[in-house]
């Protein structure tokens, strides 16, 4: 009996499957853990009450089991975050690819509303896969297609960003680290510096007939 050929359009459906199922079993896991905490978060308070009526709130046992039902609650508020985080990410479809990431301060701070762009390296011109703005996670997700790296002839993408604020200063750019040989989805964990903006100078863009802007690389 002659075995079946697997061509490559059947291993990319299969991997696109499989991440699928993963990333849905993932967050169907983290709404469930939520959901645990807040049952436990409940016993625990209703247990601390019963005490406290008994023993008094300045009782070791009843300040311990108030300190766990606060821990609990807060892990609660935290996965639910989480969850709803990822539940807020784009689903990719077959040719799409996907950068994204979070922005954040030097404190650590979720920053808003700030724009985000995802360029390709190339030799002469950089392409501008796409942009954004950060949503209240300081989240922020770009989607591009195959057809605007794969046109160029110089194979997978070179990725970097760059993160402004509204007067169009840089905040933050990667393309001192870039991101080669990138994958379908590539994640960035932003975090600003307290240096002081630097103030965007204009790019040329590069005449095309492509969908996609692009921009003059910087020498």
């Amino acid at each position: 009996m002659a075995k079946a050929k697997i061509t490559p359009k059947d291993v990319e459906r299969i991997t696109d499957k499989l991440l699928s199922d993963v990333t849905a079993a993932s967050d169907q896991t983290l709404q469930q853990f939520a959901d645990l905490q807040q049952a436990r978060a409940q016993r625990l308070t209703d247990v601390h009450q019963r005490l406290q009526d008994s023993l008094g709130e300045d009782h070791p046992r009843v300040k311990a089991l108030a300190a766990a039902a606060s821990a609990a609650s807060e892990l609660r508020e935290t996965l639910k975050r989480t969850a709803e985080r990822r539940a807020k990410r784009p689903k990719i479809s077959a040719h799409e690819w996907i950068v994204f990431g979070q922005v954040r301060s030097a404190q650590g701070e979720p920053q808003q509303g700030l724009r985000v762009r995802v360029f390709d390296r190339d030799r002469k011109y950089d392409d501008l896969l796409g942009d954004t703005y950060t949503d209240e996670h300081g989240d922020f997700a770009v989607i591009y297609h195959e057809r605007d790296f794969a046109e160029s002839g110089e194979g997978l993408p070179e990725l970097y960003v760059m993160v402004e604020n509204d007067q169009g200063e840089l905040l933050y750019s990667s393309l001192d680290q870039l991101r080669f040989q990138a994958g379908r989805a590539e994640y960035f964990d932003i975090e600003l510096s307290e240096k002081k903006p630097v103030v965007k100078t204009k790019r040329k863009k590069k005449k095309t007939t492509r969908k996609t802007r692009t921009t003059k690389r910087k020498k």
